[in-house]
């Protein structure tokens, strides 16, 4: 399906044609402006997993475009059959937060983690609830970072306590550790704690495989 171009908004910041240089377009209704496209070029070259300028990104509320999408024809959808599964049952406290890793899932040719975030709810202003941002590594040296970043859904109802909120999620991985891998570390961080006034640690965790 075609799509009009002259209604092209840049995926990462939102901004026209008209506000920008350059417009890339991706797939779909998926477009980049040069801009963007020079700070994604800046984080690809910061050594530090979680930079400054990589969690303003993530931070960012999500540019929502409305355009149908058709799957090509012959294309297949993910299997959504687990071939193994692995209960976690890990958490960590944070300051007034705790992150719960419950699950690992492994599929024939990526992996998810599922998780629990649950923390004070997000105060007004904020019409998006924010990713996590994942990094894993495995013994062998192999990482990987979460294509699709954590993504969220609000499950007030898990939440004992009235002033906290609890969100459910999951980070997909690919391509899956290699035989030799028995250990998985996974760094995690809130994109929003860079507006704390004491910006937190990342969270660390460690699972046998």
């Amino acid at each position: 399906m075609s799509s009009d171009r002259s209604l092209a908004r840049c995926s990462f910041c939102g901004r026209r044609p008209p506000e920008v240089r350059r417009m890339v377009a991706g797939p779909g209704a998926a477009y980049i402006c040069d801009t963007c496209l020079q700070l994604c070029n800046e984080i690809l070259h910061d050594p530090t997993p979680f930079s400054a300028k990589a969690l303003e990104l993530a931070s960012r509320p999500p540019v929502v475009i409305a355009a149908p999408q058709e799957l090509e024809e012959g294309s297949l959808a993910l299997p959504r059959e687990a071939v193994r599964t692995i209960n976690v049952e890990l958490e960590q406290k944070q300051h007034d937060m705790v992150l719960m890793l419950h699950q690992l899932e492994f599929y024939e040719q990526h992996f998810e983690l599922h998780y629990l975030w649950i923390r004070p709810p997000l105060s007004r202003g904020f019409a998006f609830i924010p990713r996590i941002i994942f990094l894993v590594r495995d013994n062998t040296g192999l990482q990987w970072m979460g294509d699709r970043g954590g993504m969220l859904l609000a499950r007030p109802e898990l939440a004992s306590d009235p002033n906290r909120a609890v969100y459910q999620g999951s980070a997909r991985f690919r391509p899956l550790p290699s035989p030799e891998a028995h250990t998985l570390i996974v760094l995690a961080a809130d994109p929003l704690g860079q507006f704390e006034d004491s910006v937190p640690n990342l969270w660390e965790f460690e699972i046998s495989i």
